[in-house]
């Protein structure tokens, strides 16, 4: 026996233009990180009915003629367009199946790349994708134990960030001032998992803050700066880092751009580092959040996620 959990429907429009569905990956996590309720309020706005689906309650039976999904006990239904929404913080390719499946049945999804997702959401492949498409980043290197990870701190220098391979709103990202605090890190992370560990340059200058630029199928949105709180050197503003309007320098925007460009994603948050040798990128988020950043700049970014999908609905 299984259960099956189904997400809530949320408010539909009955006179619409289009039906789309935001496809987020539990529905028991927190929602706010998918701004699937902002979502529906922007496409409801433009005329759209709008259902929130969870790939927990799907369900996918093949008799070799069709392929058949239900959302819990009911056929799912059709849809204009999904927007994928991944609220999920674990190896990715645990929920790869949902959106190759789901195209197969000729479901468009927006940010749906199953490649591109397997980057984003592994820092560990971030690295290596970049460095492969001469993206800057901080310098940094990839160690297998403790004992690598001690060699490849000195050589990068005090003070360090640790990084894991998986994590979200700033979880699993440490900093080390000094050999004293980075081998009790690189020791607990050897013996809690034995995965390979990030050690990655701190970027001084940044004093402690980074450029969040919010892009859609190739655009910048909008753009925040985000200052880290007191005690912390982790910007994000999901546990108590402080956004702020900023204009972003052409080099900037270009790195950003070029960075999305290299991904088959149409919806990425791309955080920014401004160092002395320019920008940086420090990572990429599939799924990033956007609701501070409408609140700091009132851009409409829920309404630029909207018109991506009508754009994916139409082809």
């Amino acid at each position: 026996m299984f259960e099956i959990v189904r997400c809530p429907v949320s408010g539909v429009l009955r006179t619409t233009n289009m039906k789309l569905g935001i496809l987020m990956a539990h529905a028991r996590r927190d929602e706010t990180n998918t701004g699937a309720e902002r979502l529906i309020q922007a496409g409801q706005a433009r005329g759209h009915a709008m259902t929130k689906i969870c790939e927990s309650a799907l369900t996918f039976s093949s008799d070799q003629e069709r392929m058949n999904i239900f959302n819990g006990s009911e056929p799912l239904e059709k849809f204009d367009a999904l927007i994928y929404r991944p609220n999920f913080i674990e190896e990715p390719g645990i929920h790869a199946h949902n959106l190759e499946l789901l195209k197969r049945a000729g479901y468009k999804i927006l940010n749906g790349s199953s490649s591109g997702m397997a980057i984003t959401r592994n820092k560990l492949a971030q690295h290596i994708h970049f460095s492969a498409h001469d993206i800057p980043l901080p310098r940094w290197a990839i160690a297998n134990g403790s004992a690598a990870a001690r060699q490849v701190a000195d050589k990068i220098g005090f003070p360090l960030i640790i990084k894991v391979a998986f994590g979200t709103h700033g979880t699993g990202v440490f900093f080390a001032e000094n050999p004293e605090t980075f081998w009790p890190i690189a020791e607990y992370l050897h013996v809690r998992d034995g995965n390979p560990m990030i050690v990655e340059e701190f970027i001084r200058e940044a004093d402690r803050k980074d450029l969040r630029i919010f892009i859609v199928q190739g655009q910048i949105a909008a753009a925040m700066e985000r200052s880290a709180r007191t005690g912390d050197v982790r910007a994000n503003t999901s546990i108590g880092g402080q956004g702020r309007p900023v204009i972003l320098s052409e080099q900037e925007k270009a790195v950003a751009l070029k960075t999305a460009a290299t991904l088959d994603l149409e919806i990425l948050g791309v955080d920014v580092l401004r160092s002395s040798r320019g920008p940086l990128i420090m990572e990429v988020n599939s799924n990033p959040g956007f609701q501070e950043l409408e609140k700091v700049t009132s851009a409409d970014v829920a309404g630029a996620i909207i018109q991506a999908a009508e754009t994916l609905a139409r082809r």
